[in-house]
């Protein structure tokens, strides 16, 4: 899939966005020198909304009439089923993993869209099951005993898969946008978060 540019739009297309999922908008305006794309709903439609895209955020615009948000690539231009086959690739059943949490919202603006460092933010898991066929990740959340005696509940090298003991029930991951990129969650926490 090849993302549109600039370029590829002019004044009166009919267009969607990914801001707006199953809205039609009509292009209203073009600026060359800040190339920005100015929409506009179409008059007559039932609701009213307006919305100026940059070259940051062209992402968010096609000519096609995606209603479900799953037809949308994210930032990156990559589909939901591109982040679920990397991430199935590259983890193994009995790894444990590490989900973060973002911020949203005008604090991921501060944090600069990454995921936090602090380990009270982060949880570790390990991976019960990596169906492709059924497009399913499951995970258990974990604990390991610390060789200072102290709970650890963020993944540390030095501490082998099988000291990790399960704190909760095993669960599907869920595939979601964040910050416009395609995840896999567990709550607020991401544990594709190399990808946000």
């Amino acid at each position: 899939m090849t993302a549109a540019t600039y370029a590829d739009y002019a004044v009166g297309d009919r267009v969607f966005t990914l801001a707006w999922v199953g809205q039609q908008f009509e292009i209203v305006g073009k600026d060359d020198d800040l190339q920005m794309i100015s929409l506009s709903t179409p008059a007559g439609a039932p609701t009213r909304g307006e919305l100026d895209l940059f070259p940051d955020t062209m992402f968010l615009l096609t000519k096609e009439h995606w209603d479900q948000i799953w037809y949308w690539p994210d930032r990156a231009g990559e589909t939901y089923l591109d982040v679920f086959e990397r991430y199935v690739a590259s983890h193994h059943v009995g790894e444990i993993v590490t989900g973060r949490l973002f911020a949203d919202g005008l604090a991921a603006l501060s944090n600069q869209l990454r995921p936090s460092s602090r380990p009270e933010d982060s949880m570790a898991f390990r991976v019960h099951t990596l169906d492709r066929a059924a497009g399913m990740v499951r995970v258990q959340p974990v604990a390991a005993i610390g060789a200072d005696g102290t709970l650890v509940t963020t993944p540390d090298p030095a501490i082998a898969e099988d000291a990790w003991q399960p704190v909760g029930p095993t669960v599907q991951l869920r595939t979601e946008m964040r910050l416009y990129r395609w995840c896999l969650t567990y709550g607020e926490l991401t544990l594709s978060w190399e990808d946000v």
